[in-house]
């Protein structure tokens, strides 16, 4: 659910979008603090409003990376009709979560595999079965990530067309916005003629 955004902070994420959107390769957080007028600002806590607003929407990645040999992290800002990097020059990335991943295990189905014991006296057929059923579970996998590749392909022109619709759709809002704003300081220049 996408949070409310203050009315002071509209002016602002427009300003961010606009200047992350002219960087196909991204911009670091540090800049934009330095470059965005409407950014630079804002009260600290404001600025961790408006990113928290900008990460939940889906126009921009608000990407965690870390320099080469350094402690902190820190944010990339890349629209996301350009994708995700595949790399971060310079950077470490992605930055891997302390946390230890669950290991995963493979399930063949319809088949049980039984680890082998070397106690076990196993006959060459019943190695044999095994090494036929390791071999079959092992092209439905082959098949099955094929599979998966295949739809992927298919998915990413229109995956790209539907962020390139959103993109547009978002200009268009962020215009509207600042009709809106100039349409409201007329406004109240008009309530200042006539009091």
């Amino acid at each position: 659910m996408t949070p409310n955004l203050p009315q002071k902070l509209w002016r602002p994420l427009s300003e961010v979008k606009s200047y992350v959107e002219k960087f196909p390769e991204g911009v670091f957080l540090a800049d934009v603090k330095n470059r965005v007028g409407g950014f630079k600002t804002l009260k600290t806590k404001e600025q961790s409003e408006l990113l928290e607003f900008i990460r939940s929407r889906e126009n921009i990645l608000v990407l965690p990376c870390k320099k080469v040999n350094a402690k902190r992290t820190t944010m990339m800002l890349r629209h996301k009709k350009f994708g995700f990097p595949k790399v971060i020059p310079g950077y470490v990335y992605p930055v891997k979560d302390k946390k230890p991943e669950p290991q995963k295990t493979i399930e063949v189905k319809n088949s049980e595999v039984r680890p082998m014991s070397l106690e076990t006296k196993t006959s060459p057929e019943a190695l044999r079965k095994q090494a036929e059923e390791l071999l079959k579970a092992a092209e439905k996998a082959e098949q099955e990530a094929n599979e998966n590749d295949l739809f992927n392909k298919k998915l990413a022109p229109v995956k790209l067309e539907i962020l390139q619709s959103v993109g547009a759709v978002q200009r268009k809002f962020d215009e509207l916005m600042d009709c809106m704003g100039t349409l409201e300081k007329a406004a109240q220049k008009l309530k200042e003629i006539s009091a």
